[in-house]
Parts: structure tokens; C-alpha cells; sequence
């Protein structure tokens, strides 16, 4: 009796045959190095900030949310500010990481590359809107610097 196997199951079943004949070298080998966090996460100093900072580790970009209760609701709500674009992907390689001081009064955060060590400070201000308008909170950073 012959058994056929479709080909997404005949090659992992293969590959899982050969590892166990290699001694597992194989297996070794096919398993993808560990990466690190996706995102680092941060909250500002300040006991009066209900807010988190997230930073994408590849890109440098940052976003910020915070909870709110509408007047009324019972139930609260997770609000994400708009991004500027200076708290967009950055244009230098590295691996990004937040920072948050010891500064009580602080509101933002340090978003900090841990290859080249430059810095820059990110936080919520109120902006412009292009088409004019009352100003609306965005997150924003200061250029990188060291």
C-alpha cells in the first residue's frame, strides 16, 4: 500500500523526517533567529498624563493614546492622537526604543535610537489643522540629535 500525501503536508512531514535523521541539525537551522519587540511602550513621568507612547522598534514611529470617559458614558474609550510628521518612520536606521525621565512635570517621552544614540523628545501639542480650523492634538518629536 502506497500513501500520497498533498505537498504542504509531504514536505513538512519530509523536512521533520530529516531533521530527526540529521540530529536535528537541520531543524536548528531552519528556525529563524529570536527577533526583539515589535514596539516599545512608555508613559511620561507625570502623575496628571493618563497617556501611553508606543514607538514602532524598526521605523522610529511613535503614537500616543489615552483614556477618556465621554461626559454620560459609562464606558471609557482608548483615544489615539494624530501623528505629525516628524514623529513618522525615521530616515535613519536602528533600533528604536522610549525613554521616559525622572522630570514630574513631563508629558512626553524620549524616543531614542539604540544604534546611532540619537534622541529626540515626543509628546502631544495641540497643531494646526491645514485647512485651517480649530487646532488639533498630535503627537510631535523634536528633531534627532545627539
Amino acid at each position: 500500500m502506497t500513501l500520497t500525501l498533498p505537498l504542504r503536508t509531504a514536505l513538512p512531514a519530509a523536512l521533520f523526517l530529516l531533521a530527526g535523521l540529521s540530529g536535528g541539525a537541520m531543524a536548528q537551522s531552519a528556525t529563524p533567529p529570536a527577533a526583539g519587540p515589535a514596539f516599545d511602550f512608555a508613559s511620561p513621568p507625570s502623575a496628571q498624563a493618563n497617556r501611553l507612547y508606543s514607538v514602532n522598534a524598526a521605523t522610529g514611529e511613535v503614537s500616543a493614546c489615552q483614556f477618556e470617559r465621554p461626559e454620560g458614558s459609562l464606558v471609557g474609550v482608548t483615544r489615539c492622537f494624530a501623528r505629525d510628521a516628524s514623529a513618522g518612520p525615521q530616515t535613519t536606521q536602528g533600533g528604536f526604543a522610549l525613554m521616559s525621565t525622572h522630570y514630574s512635570g513631563e508629558t512626553g517621552v524620549f524616543r531614542v535610537n539604540t544604534v546611532t544614540g540619537e534622541m529626540s523628545v515626543c509628546y502631544v501639542r495641540d497643531m494646526p489643522r491645514s485647512g485651517g480650523g480649530a487646532p488639533e492634538p498630535s503627537v510631535v518629536c523634536t528633531p534627532p540629535t545627539k
